[in-house]
C-alpha cells in the first residue's frame, strides 16, 4: 500500500532564509573581528561547571589534550581548533544541545564547551533546520570566519539547498542527499559534498581537508571508511528529522521516519512516493511496499495478541497511584512486549532460525511470507526490539541472538531489563530523559581527550538519541495527536528542554486530575461526617 505524504517546503525555506541571513551577518562581523578592527566578536570564556568540575583551561590541561590527541589519532592532529561534539541535558543548570553541542576553540587550546563561542541565534536556526547533524555544525564552525574556504563551503551548501528545495521540493533534496551518501559507501570514495564537520578535528586538519590534494587529506583509510558510514547515518537522520518536522500527515511522517532510522533502505524507498522525486528519474520499483505492508500486518497481529492478554489478565500490573493515567497503558504494553521478547528469544535459542533480512528480502522479491507464529517470527522479534530499544542499542540483543553469542545477548537483555525498570519506576514518557541523563558523557572531560575519543563519544551519543526517538515514535502514538512526532523530532535535535516542554503539560493535567479527585474525596468525607452527626442515612452516588 502506498504511503502518501506531503512536505512543507515553504516552511523549511522560510527557516533556511533566516539562517542564511544570520550566517551572512555573523560571518561578516567575524571577519572584521579577526582582522582586529572591532575586537573579538566571540571571546572564549571557560566557565566552571559545579557539577562537572573545572574546565581544562590551564597549561596542564592543554598538555594533556595534546598527549591524548597523539595517542588516539591515526595521524598527528595538532590541538588547534575543534569541531563539534554535541551534548544534551534537560535540567535548567545544564545547557541544551540547541546552544552547546558545538565547540571550536580557535585560540589553540582545548577547553570546555561554552555558549560564548557561537552566535546563539545562529546555533538555534541551524539546529532547527538540520537537527543535530554535521550540517548544523558546519554552519556554526564556519561562522567563526577562521577560513574563507570553509565559509564559502557553508554558503554554497545553503545556496544549493535553497535552489533545490525551491525548484523541486524538500523531499527531492533529502533523497538526493541520501543517494549521495549511499553512492559514496558503495564506491568506497569520499564524496566532495560530505561536510568537513563529519567528525571533530583540529583547525589544521580542517585546513588540510579544504586546501590539500589527494584522498589522504580526508584522513587515514580507516577514518575515511568510518566517515563515509557516518555520512550515511547523518543523511538518514536529517531526512528523519525533516520528515517529522515538515512532513504530513503525522502517521505517514512517523512511519517513514521510523524506517529511515531502523531500516534505511526501505525508508529511502518511501521517499520515492513523492511525485517530484519520481520526476527526477528515481527508481520506480515499488516492491518495497510489500515489506511495509507485511510489517503493518505483524503490528496488527501483535495488537490482537495483546488484547487477548489483557482480557485474561496476562499483562504486568501497575498501580494507578504510582503511574500517570496518561501513560499507564503505554507502560504496561512496553513491559509486556519486553518480557515476551526476551522469553521468545530464549525459547528459540536452540532452534535454527532464519535471518530477518533474508526473510524480508523474500517478502519483497517473491511475496513469500514467513510461516512462523508471531512470537517465533524473527522479523517481528527484530522489529519489536527496535521499537523497544532503538536499532543501535538493540544490536546486542538481536545480533547476539542471531550469532548465538551468549555474552552479547545477555548484555542486550540486561539493557532491555534496565529500560523496563525505568519504565516501571517512572513511565515511558520519562524514559528518554532518564536514558539520556545516564548516557550523556562529560563533555568537558571529552574535550580534553584526543580527537578519536571525541569522535567515538559524539557518534555514540547521537546514536543513542536516534534510538530514543525511535522508541518514542513506537511507544507514544496514543499520547495526543502528533505528540510522538514532535517529541521524536526534539530528540533528533538533541534538545531535551523541548522534549520536556512537550511532556510537562501531560503531567500538569495529571496533577490537576489527582488534585480534583482528592478534593472530591475530601468533600465526600465531610458530607458523610455531616450525615453521621445529624443521624441521617448515608447515600453514595456511584454515578458521581
Amino acid at each position: 500500500m502506498r504511503t502518501p505524504f506531503t512536505m512543507d517546503s515553504a516552511g523549511f525555506l522560510a527557516l533556511l532564509d533566516a539562517l542564511e541571513r544570520r550566517f551572512n551577518d555573523v560571518t561578516a562581523a567575524s571577519s572584521l573581528s579577526f582582522a582586529g578592527i572591532d575586537g573579538d566578536l566571540h571571546p572564549v570564556v571557560q566557565p566552571v561547571r559545579a557539577d562537572r568540575g573545572e574546565s581544562a583551561d590551564t597549561a596542564d590541561g592543554a598538555d594533556r589534550t595534546d598527549n591524548a590527541g597523539a595517542a588516539d589519532s591515526a595521524q598527528p592532529e595538532p590541538a588547534a581548533g575543534t569541531t563539534p561534539c554535541p551534548g544534551a541535558r534537560c535540567d535548567s543548570e545544564l545547557r541544551s544541545p540547541a546552544s552547546t553541542p558545538l565547540s571550536c576553540d580557535f585560540h589553540g587550546r582545548t577547553g570546555a564547551f561554552h555558549d560564548e563561542v557561537f552566535d546563539p541565534q545562529l546555533v538555534e536556526l541551524a539546529s532547527s533546520a538540520f537537527g543535530s547533524t554535521c550540517w548544523a555544525s558546519l554552519m556554526c564552525v564556519a561562522s567563526l570566519g577562521l577560513d574563507a574556504a570553509l565559509v564559502e563551503c557553508a554558503r554554497q551548501f545553503l545556496t544549493h539547498t535553497s535552489i533545490i528545495v525551491r525548484q523541486k521540493g524538500l523531499a527531492v533534496w533529502l533523497y538526493d542527499l541520501i543517494n549521495d551518501a549511499t553512492m559514496a559507501m558503495l564506491l568506497g570514495q569520499t564524496s566532495p559534498r560530505m561536510p568537513v564537520t563529519i567528525r571533530p578535528m583540529s583547525q589544521v586538519q580542517i585546513s588540510r581537508w579544504l586546501h590539500g590534494s589527494g584522498v589522504k587529506r580526508f584522513g587515514s583509510q580507516q577514518q575515511r571508511a568510518a566517515d563515509r558510514a557516518e555520512y550515511g547515518n547523518q543523511a538518514h537522520r536529517l531526512a528523519a528529522y525533516c520528515m517529522l518536522r515538515w512532513g504530513a500527515p503525522a502517521a505517514s511522517s512517523a512511519q517513514i521516519a521510523t524506517m529511515l532510522l531502523t531500516n534505511p533502505g526501505i525508508g529511502m524507498c518511501m521517499l520515492r512516493e513523492d511525485p517530484n522525486v519520481r520526476a527526477q528519474g528515481a527508481c520506480t520499483d515499488t516492491r518495497y511496499r510489500r515489506v511495509a505492508d507485511y510489517l503493518r500486518s505483524l503490528h496488527a497481529q501483535a495488537d490482537l495478541d495483546y488484547a487477548r492478554a489483557l482480557k485474561i489478565g496476562d499483562v504486568p500490573w501497575l498501580s494507578p497511584d504510582g503511574h500517570a493515567t496518561v501513560t499507564i497503558a503505554a507502560d504496561r504494553r512496553y513491559l509486556y512486549d519486553a518480557n515476551r521478547l526476551v522469553h521468545a528469544y530464549r525459547a528459540l535459542w536452540d532452534r535454527a532460525t532464519a535471518d530477518p533480512a533474508q526473510l524480508l528480502m523474500a517478502v519483497e522479491e517473491t511475496r513469500t511470507l514467513p510461516g512462523e507464529p508471531l512470537w517465533e517470527n524473527p522479523v517481528y522479534l527484530r522489529d519489536l526490539a527496535d521499537s523497544l530499544m532503538g536499532s543501535v542499542l538493540a544490536e546486542d540483543l538481536t545480533v547476539g541472538f542471531q550469532q548465538r553469542d551468549r555474552e552479547r545477548f545477555d548484555r542486550g537483555v540486561r539493557t532491555l531489563e534496565h529500560m523496563g525498570d525505568q519504565v516501571r519506576a517512572m513511565n515511558v514518557l520519562m524514559l528518554p530523559i532518564m536514558a539520556i541523563d545516564e548516557c550523556e558523557p562529560d563533555w568537558n572531560a571529552v574535550a580534553a581527550r584526543g580527537y578519536k575519543a571525541r569522535t567515538t563519544q559524539w557518534r555514540a551519543f547521537c546514536d543513542r538519541c536516534d534510538d530514543l526517538a525511535t522508541v518514542v515514535l513506537a511507544q507514544l502514538q496514543g499520547q495526543g495527536e502528533g505528540l510522538h512526532v514532535r517529541a521524536a523530532a526534539s530528540l533528533l535535535k538533541q534538545s531535551l528542554p523541548e522534549y520536556c516542554e512537550l511532556a510537562l503539560p501531560l503531567f500538569e493535567q495529571e496533577i490537576e486530575r489527582l488534585a480534583a479527585r482528592e478534593q472530591g474525596g475530601a468533600d465526600a468525607s465531610a458530607g458523610v461526617r455531616g450525615h453521621e452527626r445529624e443521624g441521617g442515612a448515608v447515600h453514595v452516588d456511584m454515578a458521581a
